[in-house]
């Protein structure tokens, strides 16, 4: 067994810190969306950056596609998705311009999107 002059460890410690991030950064997404909601406004300040926060549906497709796929080629619907552009079908759910049979095996959702920008 060769020595790793203490590599896995740092990188273990690494792996432990990243997770802790990003547990952290959506601790205070999730905050700056309820401040945001709070104050009925789209667009925070700090002191060095604003974060625009904007609200969009997202569309939550099963684990196992296939249901939805054979139902879109019986549909005769699948050469208009047939890369599967889950943006176009996306947007045809969220727009209600599908048949709703396909549309019922997804969800939708609230999401937000967070940027950073120069004041």
């Amino acid at each position: 067994m060769a020595n790793d002059n203490g590599l896995i460890d740092e990188f273990e410690k690494i792996q432990n810190l990243k997770k802790e991030i990003e547990a952290k950064e959506e601790e205070l997404k999730k905050r700056i969306i309820e401040f945001a909601k709070e104050k009925n406004t789209d667009i925070l300040f700090g002191n060095h950056k604003k974060c625009s926060i904007k609200e969009y549906t997202k569309v939550i497709y099963p684990e196992d596609k296939n249901q939805i796929i054979n139902l879109i080629k019986t549909k005769g619907l699948y050469d208009n998705y047939s890369t599967l552009s889950y943006m176009k079908l996306n947007s045809a759910i969220i727009k209600g311009a599908i048949d709703s049979e396909i549309a019922s095996l997804t969800k939708q959702e609230k999401a937000f999107r967070l940027s950073l920008k120069e004041i």
